[in-house]
């Protein structure tokens, strides 16, 4: 593969990824049409060299399928997937062979990804034996040491039982890095780890980007970690992106209403501090059938009438775009698609 000039190292257009499933066994005897579950509906946003951005939202939103999606689990059902430049839908063997090398996943569960009966070095290994890459015993070590597994000779004969979790974790991350990727893909990476052990995994992430040059696209439901690592976030809904922007911009002034949900939830380390609850009431509907209406609108404490129309995902400045009835004009939006009308 050869990149196309200045292209994103990562890009997403109009990303879907749907699901047929069947509710029971009448519908399969009767050969009823399978539900159709969207995971993913039109997601759209870029990974540039270098950058760390984060995907958040709540369980069932469909941030680990995207992840899965980009890294080959699951085929997209429209749109496309762009590695500099290239789509992967159009990828040979060998390209999809050299993309899998250069973006890598760390997986949440550090317990149960590693193989109990390898050795952290035999877990190491395996991937460089794959890519037919030198150095293997070099490689290794460095990688240890890169992530803080020192001395690396002693970590690299232990078995995954005789390691803490976050030091599982960090052989998980090893895993990842040896074969020197250009993109880590991490999904939810210390939702799993005790505090203090998320900690010191989030300054592991951010010292990487910072030292290896690589890129991150970081998943969680967690903003205050996003907000620890990524330079710009994606707030997921139901599937869709209900805001992006710059971290920092969309912490101290979010726009969506889900979004202001998401951040009053943040525990804050002040017993004497008094801030409203969030109004956030219920819980995401299922993704099947979902209506022709914006789809935060039955939990939206703002909801009006006009939200029985699903709101586009538009410019809000400084980088910025949120996709809520609140914050663009509809009558500039109406006229810009007649003068612009989409292609049947």
């Amino acid at each position: 593969m050869v990149p196309v000039g200045n292209e994103p190292l990562l890009k997403l257009d109009n990303l879907h990824k749907h699901f047929g499933q069947r509710s029971g066994l009448t519908d399969l005897i009767f050969g009823r049409d399978k539900e159709i579950v969207k995971a993913v509906d039109g997601v759209s946003f870029d990974l540039q060299e270098e950058d760390a951005v984060g995907v958040i939202g709540e369980s069932g939103c469909g941030k680990s399928t995207l992840l899965h999606t980009l890294i080959g689990f699951h085929e997209p059902t429209k749109g496309e997937i762009y590695y500099e430049g290239e789509p992967i839908s159009e990828f040979s063997k060998a390209d999809w062979k050299e993309y899998r090398r250069n973006v890598q996943i760390i997986f949440q569960d550090p317990f149960n990804t590693l193989d109990p009966k390898l050795t952290v070095k035999e877990t190491l290994k395996e991937p460089l034996i794959v890519h037919n890459m030198e150095n293997k015993e070099e490689r290794i070590h460095d990688v240890l040491e890169r992530v803080e597994l020192s001395p690396s000779e002693q970590y690299a004969e232990q078995f995954p039982d005789q390691l803490s979790g976050g030091e599982k974790q960090r052989v998980a991350i090893a895993r990842a890095l040896v074969l020197e990727p250009k993109v880590l893909l991490a999904d939810e990476p210390v939702s799993m780890l005790d505090v203090s052990t998320q900690a010191s995994i989030l300054d592991l992430l951010s010292d990487l980007v910072d030292s290896l040059g690589v890129s991150l696209l970081y998943i969680s439901h967690d903003l205050s970690t996003v907000s620890y690592v990524c330079d710009a976030v994606n707030v997921m809904y139901l599937g869709t992106n209900v805001e992006t922007g710059p971290t920092t911009e969309i912490i101290e002034d979010p726009l969506h209403p889900y979004t202001q949900g998401l951040i009053s939830a943040i525990p804050i380390p002040d017993p004497d501090y008094d801030r409203p609850r969030t109004e956030i009431q219920g819980s995401a509907q299922d993704p099947v059938d979902i209506g022709g209406g914006c789809r935060f609108a039955d939990r939206c404490p703002e909801k009006m009438d006009i939200c029985e129309k699903a709101p586009e995902l538009v410019d809000a400045g400084s980088n910025r775009k949120v996709s809520c009835h609140l914050h663009y004009d509809h009558d500039e939006i109406d006229n810009n698609k007649d003068a612009h009308p989409t292609e049947s």
